[in-house]
């Protein structure tokens, strides 16, 4: 009979009981305060996502591989130039960069108070508008540019935080289970544009995923709050990020 370590079988547990906690919330989703959670426990909720997260991916992409590998699907237009670069602004686009500013666009007013909504917008505002004012003064995909209008957007988000506390919009309430699902199919349905295939049922395929983990990381939205929902987004692209760095460097 084999014996299953102790550390390992509380790790089962303890991602069995952040999926059973993710399940319940997707059944029902509702805006909660966030929990005032232990250091422990929030690492502990974290990573049981961030191994939900990658065990959908590779769920989904079982089953769409006989698809994919059968038919014309490949890199879109927009995500070839993303990985395009040197392989440090390769790595701060797809781990830095793209998860601050995706998780901004779909999740960081999701908790529907007034000063979620305000800090999204001004960062936002901090990093297209920043962008076009100082384009004159950086190279063309100028990693150093990237750094600063994210380290900005950053320190609004700090500023205004806590993000979740004060007056939340009316109706916000009672329209949020429509408005979290939205949110994750429009955000899977965006990355459409990182492949290209002739049929658009083969595309829709590869980006399923990515309505899940919309829906996995919005729950760390509510639950953890903005800065992990940020984190898991960021760890998921790492090994994206480090596979096409070492594709760039063995061509």
């Amino acid at each position: 009979m084999v014996t299953i370590p102790s550390p390992l079988r509380r790790a089962i547990r303890s991602c069995h009981h952040t999926a059973a906690g993710l399940l319940a919330f997707l059944r029902r989703p509702r805006i909660e305060a966030n929990e005032n959670l232990s250091i422990g426990n929030r690492f502990s909720i974290g990573a049981g996502l961030f191994a939900i997260s990658l065990a959908v991916t590779a769920v989904f992409g079982l089953l769409a591989l006989p698809i994919i590998l059968a038919t014309d699907l490949t890199t879109g237009e927009r995500l070839n130039e993303a990985l395009a670069g040197s392989a440090w602004s390769v790595m701060l686009a797809v781990v830095l960069i793209g998860p601050l500013v995706e998780e901004i666009i779909f999740r960081g007013w999701l908790s529907g108070t007034w000063r979620a909504v305000f800090a999204s917008a001004l960062a936002l505002g901090t990093i297209y508008a920043g962008s076009a004012i100082v384009d004159p003064y950086f190279a063309e995909g100028s990693a150093v540019k990237s750094g600063l209008l994210a380290l900005g957007a950053v320190a609004i988000v700090l500023g205004l935080s806590p993000l979740d506390r004060g007056r939340r919009i009316v109706g916000f309430g009672q329209a949020f289970p429509t408005i979290f699902y939205v949110q994750a199919i429009i955000f899977g349905a965006l990355h459409f544009t990182n492949y290209a295939a002739t049929s658009p049922v083969i595309a829709l395929v590869a980006t399923l995923p990515l309505v899940a983990c919309g829906l996995i990381w919005g729950y760390a939205r509510i639950r953890l709050g903005f800065a992990s929902a940020v984190m898991l987004h960021a760890a998921y692209n790492v090994p994206a990020a480090m596979g096409s760095v070492f594709l760039m460097q063995s061509n």
